[in-house]
């Protein structure tokens, strides 16, 4: 019977070298404007459930 070929633990393989922030290379992350979006988005969110949580607390001071 053959043991699967599982990796050995006190054998790891070799990894690739991790990409360097000070090493000049493609950049994979969104855009300034893409941020921008992003940002405005949550806050709009945010807002919005401000609004909720103001419009809640106004109700339950009206019924005490």
């Amino acid at each position: 019977m053959e043991r699967p070929n599982l990796p050995d633990p006190l054998r790891p393989r070799p990894t690739d070298p991790l990409p360097s922030p000070l090493r000049p290379g493609h950049y994979i992350g969104p855009r300034e404007e893409e941020l921008g979006r992003i940002l405005k988005e949550i806050l709009d969110k945010l807002t919005l459930i401000e609004n909720r949580l103001k419009a809640i607390e106004e109700q339950l001071k009206t019924r005490r």
